[in-house]
């Protein structure tokens, strides 16, 4: 997407901070008085590390500007040479049965004599929120965030669905069911805007992800993309180092195929069968 604004396309509005003085704190002040302005919000923001956000740690929600930066101050102080991502926290999300869910796709990034190759793990699964969706409930982390190892310690983890997962029949069915006029095909009109979402980030990355050409390397990304309520479709984060965890049947059948298929196009290459 060359000349285009992703904010403006596929990404939440998201601010890079290295410190206070940062220019992107400055542009994040501007962009939260410039939120807190309009009406029907209540302007909510994630903020995260920016290095080593697997699993959720050190992810909060806030719409208190006092608290944002008391977690930046904080957190700036005591991680050297690390970073803080602050992101505009889709207030409006589509909904599961009232609850909130996001999206994982696995992608595979290889480099083999120089000469890089992308690849997109055609199925993915959708990760449930164990509380009803409430925007004005800020503090509770197992009705906004929801990675595994966040939800697997409510309560109510498994209640609704095997592991607090969906696969894409599942969700094709809830679609059918409960937006029948709309006649969306996830595959069709959903996945397809998240295959060309992680191109994108390929082409964008791909001069700098392996700037030395290594001889023969690969890695395995994580992508976690969201829909809002106007089923628009958003990119998220990409994870280096994804949870392979098996928790569900669904995962039984999804982890083993990608680790698979990832062997098979890394290594295969390099050390023929036999």
């Amino acid at each position: 997407m060359q000349g285009l604004d992703p904010f403006g396309l596929a990404i939440p509005l998201t601010f890079h901070i290295r410190s206070m003085s940062d220019p992107d704190y400055q542009e994040f002040l501007t962009a939260f008085s410039e939120q807190k302005r309009k009406r029907d919000t209540v302007n909510a923001w994630i903020i995260k590390p920016g290095e080593d956000t697997n699993r959720g740690c050190g992810i909060q929600v806030s719409n208190d500007l006092s608290e944002i930066q008391n977690i930046l101050g904080e957190e700036l102080a005591k991680r050297t040479s690390r970073t803080m991502i602050v992101q505009k926290y889709i207030e409006k999300p589509l909904l599961v049965n009232g609850r909130k869910f996001d999206i994982r796709c696995y992608a595979l990034l290889t480099s083999i004599n120089g000469w890089q190759k992308g690849y997109f793990y055609r199925d993915c699964y959708f990760r449930t929120s164990s509380k009803e969706f409430s925007i004005n409930n800020l503090s509770n982390k197992y009705i906004h965030l929801t990675n595994d190892a966040i939800q697997k310690n409510s309560e109510d983890y498994g209640k609704f669905e095997n592991g607090n997962k969906l696969s894409i029949n599942d969700f094709q069915r809830y679609l059918d069911s409960n937006y029948p006029q709309l006649s969306i095909s996830f595959m069709r009109d959903l996945f397809s805007q998240m295959e060309r979402l992680v191109t994108d980030t390929f082409r964008a990355v791909y001069t700098k992800i392996d700037p030395r050409k290594l001889r023969n390397s690969f890695e395995l990304f994580g992508y976690d993309f969201m829909i809002d309520e106007a089923f628009r479709v958003y990119l998220i984060e990409a994870n280096t180092n994804p949870c392979l965890e098996i928790s569900c049947p669904l995962l039984a059948r999804i982890i083993p195929e990608v680790v698979d298929n990832s062997f098979t196009l890394a290594l295969d290459p390099l050390f023929q069968p036999g």
